[in-house]
């Protein structure tokens, strides 16, 4: 074979698979998830008619008086009014989140209401993102799932007093922002592995580094699926002409391909760098730019996450082996949840009705429903420890897809996509949940950890599990019937929950463009203490610019400059 035959570009094969019977390709024809007309309308009208009624019945009650997301508005307003971050006003993780939203408040003015119309629209892309990704790699179903799930458990999601939990009101703006950036990074990988185009590769790029610039978690994430995606194919490159391994054609796809990647990173991250560099400076320009990377490197940061209490909560190293023996134990539990449910239906598709294996079969699905509900109901000390369950078998189930794709590209077999999609949402999926191994609470930080986790799950048994055998002539449609039931009877549970935390938020806090709602005094006091305060404070000493309320409470400076709409910089102070 010739240099000239080697150098061609190779399209990548369709992520569906090639071992497919005519028959069960027939059926996927004729299925009503995959072209029914009627359908192709429902499915997304559906989801968007869902995310209004869920914005309608929580409206404005996302957010907690005076914990964190207080604290994300003072930040943005400062940055809107020419403060630096790092040093006017000090900033825990990357800069972009902030940079976007002072940018929000500069061109629609400084108001609540201007954070969560930009949140309002960052979670719909989202849900559009995610949809995508399943739909491609899966089936509308799937993708019909992965936005429901993602919108009735994580996007509206509030399981605890306080709030700050969720995508219109995060406790810190870059969860949301990092994980659309992971998003638009998987979506752009997944595309590029169906059509090849190099350009998605930018795209790929730009969500990179959307996760740089704001994020640990999203980052270690978004590097861990880009080096998976890439040694996948360069090893697919590398093996796909010759029997022999040629490591120059691999090359000569690896390099253009880093190419277009580099420059979809660049193409933000320089952007932000040519904007601190003026405004501070080279070294304040490679502070701000690389910040989230030299925390998570810097000694500093390791230490304060071993010698901080809470922190050790929350991370589980309180008591690591009693947290450890918990995960493995509700995550034992899910696999074998779902395994008999994958036995169960692959038996009863395969049986005739009414024989002494259709009962059995039948019998097993029902001990498999039960069981799954009482999963979700009794695990741990709280129902909401669930979340725990999901850890161990997803990064064992990551770790598997990784292998089989890297095996598959190896070998040149010619469904080497199909795994290698798997691969790079199960790895991110995996990676995301790294700070919860030893602490899978779901109800607070993951919001935002645990979406890619839970989607991708549900992906593997709707999709993956019930996909035919080679050579079968019968299709399993029994298990995606019965897991989807299982699926939307839990989400509709904790969304349940989460919509009686709302219906009893009617305290009205704040005026104008800066109002929102929490609990009466009797439920919680937070509400009532932030009012006395502000109307204390305005009493007292009217026309100061500024407190000092650390750590928790600085976003009463917002409130109280923004109400008597003040515009001015603040001199700085000991606020940050």
């Amino acid at each position: 074979m010739s240099k000239k035959n080697r150098a061609k570009p190779h399209p990548a094969e369709p992520l569906r698979p090639s071992n497919a019977s005519a028959s069960s390709t027939a059926l996927a024809r004729k299925n009503p998830f995959n072209g029914s007309m009627l359908l192709s309308v429902a499915e997304p009208l559906s989801i968007a008619l869902l995310y209004i009624y869920l914005l309608s019945k929580s409206w404005l009650r996302w957010m907690d008086p005076m914990v964190d997301f207080p604290r994300d508005l003072y930040l943005a307003w400062r940055v809107s009014e020419g403060d630096l971050l790092y040093q006017r006003v000090a900033n825990w993780y990357g800069p972009l989140a902030q940079l976007a939203q002072a940018a929000a408040f500069r061109v629609f003015g400084v108001g609540i209401d201007t954070i969560v119309w930009t949140n309002v629209v960052l979670t719909a892309a989202v849900i559009f993102l995610l949809r995508d990704i399943f739909r491609t790699m899966g089936n509308r179903l799937s993708g019909w799932l992965a936005a429901v799930v993602f919108l009735g458990v994580f996007a509206f999601g509030h399981y605890t007093l306080l709030a700050n939990y969720n995508f219109l009101a995060p406790y810190v703006a870059q969860s949301t922002y990092s994980f659309a950036g992971l998003v638009i990074l998987l979506w752009s990988l997944v595309h590029h592995l169906k059509s090849n185009r190099s350009w998605w590769l930018s795209g790929a790029g730009l969500g990179l580094a959307v996760a740089y610039l704001d994020k640990p978690e999203a980052l270690l994430a978004a590097l861990g699926s880009v080096g998976v995606y890439f040694s996948v194919r360069f090893i697919h490159a590398a093996r796909r002409q010759t029997p022999k391994t040629d490591w120059r054609s691999a090359m000569q796809w690896l390099v253009p391909a880093t190419g277009w990647l580099a420059g979809g990173f660049f193409s933000l991250w320089l952007p932000v760098f040519i904007y601190f560099g003026i405004r501070g400076g080279l070294r304040y320009a490679i502070l701000a730019t690389d910040f989230v990377p030299y925390t998570v490197l810097g000694s500093r940061f390791r230490h304060a996450l071993i010698t901080e209490h809470s922190q050790l909560g929350f991370l589980g190293f309180d008591q690591p082996w009693s947290n450890f023996i918990k995960q493995a134990e509700t995550g034992a539990l899910l696999v074998l949840a779902c395994g008999l449910l994958v036995c169960a239906t692959r038996v009863w598709a395969c049986t005739a009705k009414f024989s002494v294996k259709w009962w059995v079969s039948l019998g097993m699905t029902v001990t498999v429903a039960g069981l799954s509900g009482w999963l979700a109901d009794t695990v741990g000390e709280q129902w909401r420890d669930i979340g725990s369950a999901f850890v161990f078998p997803l990064i064992l189930a990551a770790a598997a897809t990784t292998v089989w794709s890297l095996r598959a590209a190896w070998t040149g077999r010619s469904d080497w996509s199909r795994p290698l999609g798997l691969a790079v949402v199960g790895v991110a999926a995996a990676l995301m949940l790294a700070r919860m191994v030893l602490n899978g609470r779901f109800y607070q930080f993951g919001f935002f950890m645990m979406p890619l986790a839970v989607v991708w799950w549900v992906h593997l048994i709707v999709v993956e599990a019930a996909r035919p055998a080679p050579g079968a002539v019968r299709v399993n449609r029994l298990l995606p019937v019965v897991f989807s039931a299982l699926v939307l009877v839990g989400s509709g549970t904790l969304l349940h929950l989460s919509l009686q935390n709302y219906a009893v938020k009617n305290s009205l806090i704040g005026e104008g463009r800066d109002h929102f709602y929490t609990y009466e005094a009797d439920v919680l006091y937070n509400g009532q203490m932030f009012k006395d305060a502000i109307a204390a404070f305005k009493t007292v000493n009217p026309h100061a610019q500024s407190l000092v309320v650390i750590p928790e409470g600085i976003g009463l400076n917002y409130f109280l400059h923004v109400s008597r709409h003040d515009r001015r910089c603040l001199p700085a102070s000991n606020d940050h």
